[in-house]
This record gives structure tokens, C-alpha cells and sequence, in this order.
């Protein structure tokens, strides 16, 4: 919140990395010797802003989603836990007739009321409310936990590896992780588990 309020750049090249960055620029400064670059969807969105900006302001965000978490994240993961079950997914909602006619509906009808709510009144005539409306139930993993416990050798050998590497900080790795050990509320799981999965990326292919 603090980077979104200092920042001069408001529009959505500029607002959207924020909103999903995991680590921001201040702590990637502190971690990596080499200061930050631009995103890839930040570069991404930069490059498609003239055919973007055409679009609704909501469906300009949809539009960055869809470009950046959604397709490097969502559906790209869906894809691999259901493929090692030998499962075939489907997203119906990416008809792309679908997605250019929603794209396409102006902000004044597609503004929510509540969440999802176009998708919510699309089929309120077939769904009763105590479904659509109930209330919504998170999914989450005990990564913190395994991460001081069963997971802890594999992060720090991932960790100790990594701040070998003239790339990184390893004051600040060595420090972060102690932090986190110690169970300080300053330093999150997520990203910390980030750095630890870039670390093993690295060994695992010899770079």
C-alpha cells in the first residue's frame, strides 16, 4: 500500500503489478545486488496499452488478469495437477465469444454490488440464493507450518545455496530466514517459499 501511494504511476501499467506482486521492490532491492526491472506483465501491459485502454476501465483490469495471474498461474497449474491425474480441464468461461462480449459491457452494468455479481445474476433464475450468496470457504495449505517442521532442511539447503550466489543479499536471506524461524510476524511464508523455489530452480537446472 505504501509503494501504491508513493507511486506516479496510476494507470493500470502501473497499479496492476502491484496488486500482485508477491515481494515488493523495496525487499527484491534487499535481496537481489542487481535493483529491479520492470515485471513481465508490467512489460506486457505497457506494450498492448493503446488496444487495452479501448476497453471499460473494470474490463481493462480483466484484461490484465488475464494476461498476467490468470495465465501464468492459474490456468497454468490447473493444467499440471490435473494432467498428472490424467484428468482433462475444461474452462467453459474462456469461450472467447464469451470473453469478447463481457469485455465489451459497460462499467455502470458490470460494477459489483457484491462479488462476481454479473456472474451471480446470470443465473440467479437457475440457482437459489442460499448458493449463490452463501458465504465464500478458503482453501489453505499449512505451508508456514511446514516450512519450520517437515520442509525446513529443504529450505534452508535451498536457501544456503542461493546466498552463495553473488546475485543475492546473503545477509538478508540468512536474516530473513531466521526471522521466520523464530516465528517473526514481519516475515511471511510466501515470500520466503518464492525465494526458495528460485533457488532450487537454479540447481535443478544448472544454472
Amino acid at each position: 500500500m505504501a509503494e501504491f501511494v508513493g507511486s506516479t504511476n496510476l494507470d493500470l501499467t502501473g497499479v496492476y503489478p502491484l496488486f500482485r506482486q508477491v515481494l515488493s521492490k523495496q525487499s527484491v532491492n534487499e535481496y537481489c545486488r542487481n535493483g529491479t526491472q520492470a515485471t513481465g506483465i508490467q512489460e506486457t501491459l505497457e506494450d498492448r496499452a493503446s488496444s487495452i485502454s479501448k476497453f471499460p476501465l473494470l474490463s481493462q483490469f480483466s484484461i490484465a488478469e488475464m494476461l498476467g495471474y490468470t495465465q501464468s498461474v492459474l490456468l497454468k497449474d490447473t493444467d499440471q495437477f490435473s494432467m498428472a491425474s490424467a484428468l482433462e480441464v475444461r474452462e467453459p468461461f474462456f469461450d472467447y465469444k464469451l470473453v469478447e462480449y463481457v469485455l465489451r459491457i459497460p462499467d455502470r452494468i458490470k460494477y459489483p454490488k457484491f462479488p462476481k455479481s454479473l456472474l451471480v445474476e446470470s443465473v440467479t433464475p437457475l440457482l437459489p440464493d442460499e448458493i449463490v450468496h452463501r458465504r465464500k470457504m478458503g482453501f489453505v495449505l499449512p505451508w508456514e507450518r511446514w516450512m519450520r517442521t517437515e520442509l525446513k532442511g529443504f529450505c534452508e539447503t535451498r536457501l544456503t545455496s542461493l546466498a552463495e550466489r553473488e546475485i543475492v543479499s546473503p545477509e538478508r536471506i540468512r536474516s530473513q530466514w531466521a526471522d521466520f524461524v523464530r516465528g517473526s510476524k514481519g516475515v511471511t511464508w510466501s515470500q520466503l517459499w518464492h525465494i526458495v523455489v528460485l533457488a532450487d530452480w537454479l540447481e535443478t537446472n544448472k544454472f
